[in-house]
């Protein structure tokens, strides 16, 4: 079962929506977008709790950027 999901493709669906990395305070990643609150997602080993991942996710269909979530 994948409960982890790699830090490089976490990146990528934020920046794919305009978010930036903006900070590292160990273990989290700190993600920014104007008008928006920041993303704090914690990073182990270069991984990623997939629940990070389908939050962003649900975020993002919420605001019909996306269709699935």
């Amino acid at each position: 079962m994948d409960d982890y999901v790699g830090f490089q493709e976490v990146l990528e669906l934020f920046e794919s929506h305009g978010w930036k990395l903006k900070k590292i305070y160990q273990p989290y990643r700190v993600f920014v977008k104007e008008a928006e609150l920041p993303w704090l997602i914690p990073v182990h080993d270069k991984k990623v709790d997939v629940e990070y991942v389908k939050k962003f996710k649900e975020f993002l269909k919420e605001r019909g950027e996306i269709q699935e979530a």
